[in-house]
């Protein structure tokens, strides 16, 4: 093995360990799977059932319902626990290090790329059976429009995590900025005239035209892969860590 290589191993193999470990703590916390994925999925149900007829296609009864999880699983998974370990004494003591808050940078998003699929899945899994059979084409579109979604709204998370605001003060800018897209897309629903204007801006109504084919799925991926990378590697050169013992 080439010896310029071995550092590159080397670090990889401690990211991928690092991205493993914060995957198990995400998935051993129940409240974020019930909001992310049970809630949405009952809504779901819900709603196909005060509408048995169901003469929609799949994939646009429930755009909606994928751009909201993955904006859900982006905004309070993603970059609310940026914010969160920011500020925790473990990453203020150990993770100031330019080598290391890259590696932990990437370590966050591996595992947040790895849960948003696992949602996705476990959506369609639950929900799909109302429209017909499971189809693997359709589940890995699905998939990889879920998850240029979830870059997306990622992009979003990281200009909010670059505020200085703390974990509570993002909780609550968060979930106004959720209740807003929410609420514009209600308000296009009842025909409003002024909700014609803030749909046009709304996160969600864009994101669920990737999943109805209105924006070109490749082109989308690539915008937002090349947005998100460029948004972590300024977070990482601007990552607000004070290391505990300057205080001294």
């Amino acid at each position: 093995m080439p010896s310029h290589l071995t550092p590159i191993i080397i670090n990889a193999k401690k990211i991928l360990c690092i991205a493993r470990i914060l995957t198990l703590e995400h998935l051993r916390e129940p409240t974020a799977l019930i909001w992310s994925v049970v809630a949405p999925c009952l809504l779901f149900l819900l709603t196909q059932e005060a509408q048995p007829s169901r003469n929609a296609p799949y994939i646009v009864s429930a755009s909606w319902f994928y751009s909201y999880i993955s904006a859900s699983v982006a905004f309070f998974g993603f970059s609310f626990y940026l914010i969160g370990r920011r500020e925790s004494g473990f990453t203020r003591s150990f993770i100031y290090q330019p080598s290391a808050i890259g590696r932990f940078l990437a370590s966050h998003f591996l595992s947040y790329s790895a849960i948003s699929v696992l949602y996705a899945v476990l959506f369609y899994l639950t929900t799909k059976p109302f429209y017909g059979d499971y189809r693997i084409t359709e589940c890995a579109y699905l998939a990889a429009c879920f998850y240029t979604s979830f870059l997306f709204f990622s992009c979003i998370g990281l200009v909010v995590a670059a505020l200085p605001i703390k974990f509570n003060t993002a909780s609550t800018l968060f979930s106004i900025l959720s209740y807003m897209m929410l609420l514009s897309g209600y308000l296009s629903t009842i025909q409003v005239y002024p909700a014609h204007n803030v749909l046009a801006l709304n996160p969600l109504q864009l994101s669920s035209k990737i999943f109805n084919n209105e924006i070109p799925l490749p082109a989308a991926f690539c915008i937002a892969f090349a947005a998100l990378l460029t948004g972590l590697y300024i977070t990482g050169r601007n990552f607000r860590i004070q290391p505990v013992w300057s205080r001294y």
